[in-house]
């Protein structure tokens, strides 16, 4: 359980069964007015399906998945290092090599969040959940290059988002959102919601945080929080949280998605339907006083939450 105070670091066993962990990288680029996301991880079904995997998804394209053979993984104990091959991801480089996609990227400023509260607080210490979440860096730059086939990305100080999940499967039911402010990177949102299953006992936990004008607002600290969100139409979703301080309002508008594969039992079976670069206006009541911020996410409805 030490590796809670590391979030970024291998928090299992590449020789475990029926488990998986992943890093999820996600940059929002001003210049192409889009999302990119690396997903990166390794997931162990059994002694003879045990794998790395790299899923990569750039604006208006398809996801990429890169595999590699368990005995071309290694992973840093003692910090954030994943080498699959060729390919190497840290906190600071993210280096790609394959057939149809070179990626070569540099982070700063990406000082992980270490302590144990930063998302799933005392939860941390519950054992054999199914899914656990780290949220690891909020706001870094990301510049560099990516190439695929005959298209070129060029990346100069982009806005970064990296978050971490490991365990045997994700939550059959939940909402997830991360969003920017393509104007202000001071401003940021996450939010997630979950059924959670453990040893047959349902309950429903949320993590997240509301970041602007240098305040950071932990969704899980409020007192008397209370979540209620719907679906009034196709295309969008309504998300009311309230506690006994504040008030905020989500309004999401999404169009076409992508499909991207999650782990089911260490394996990567599921269906993960995600809607990139979605409009999302918040409504942020405190104190009688109301602000209005306009930002660009990535969410995700799974299971009719």
């Amino acid at each position: 359980m030490l590796g809670i105070y590391k979030p970024t670091t291998l928090q299992g066993n590449l020789d475990r069964d029926k488990y998986f962990e992943g890093w999820f990288q996600k940059i929002y680029s001003k210049e192409y007015n889009a999302s990119i996301l690396i997903i990166y991880g390794y997931a162990t079904r059994n002694t003879e399906d045990r794998f790395g995997f790299i899923q990569i998804l750039l604006p208006q394209k398809a996801p990429e998945i890169i595999y590699c053979n368990r005995n071309e993984i290694t992973c840093d104990p003692d910090g954030h290092i994943v080498q699959m091959g060729e390919n190497l991801l840290t906190t600071e480089i993210i280096l790609i090599n394959s057939n149809d996609i070179n990626v070569r990227l540099k982070l700063t400023n990406n000082k992980v969040i270490r302590t144990f509260k930063n998302s799933m607080g005392y939860h941390y210490f519950v054992p054999n959940l199914p899914c656990y979440h780290s949220v690891l860096n909020t706001a870094h730059q990301v510049s560099g290059e990516i190439q695929q086939k005959d298209v070129r990305y060029i990346l100069n100080n982009e806005m970064g988002y990296l978050e971490k999940n490991w365990g045997t499967s994700f939550p059959k039911s939940y909402i997830w959102l991360h969003a920017v402010d393509p104007h202000d990177s001071k401003v940021s949102m996450l939010f997630s919601i979950a059924e959670i299953k453990w040893f047959g006992i349902k309950f429903i936990k949320h993590v997240g945080h509301f970041h602007f004008d240098d305040k950071q607002i932990d969704l899980r600290s409020l007192k008397n929080f209370a979540v209620s969100h719907q679906m009034p139409s196709k295309d969008t979703y309504q998300i009311l949280m309230r506690s006994k301080t504040i008030q905020i309002e989500i309004s999401i508008v999404f169009g076409d998605n992508i499909l991207f594969k999650g782990p089911q039992g260490g394996v990567l079976s599921s269906d993960i339907i995600h809607f990139p670069d979605t409009d999302v206006q918040i409504r942020f009541t405190e104190n009688n006083k109301i602000r209005k911020f306009h930002l660009i996410g990535n969410f995700e409805n799974i299971g009719n939450f």
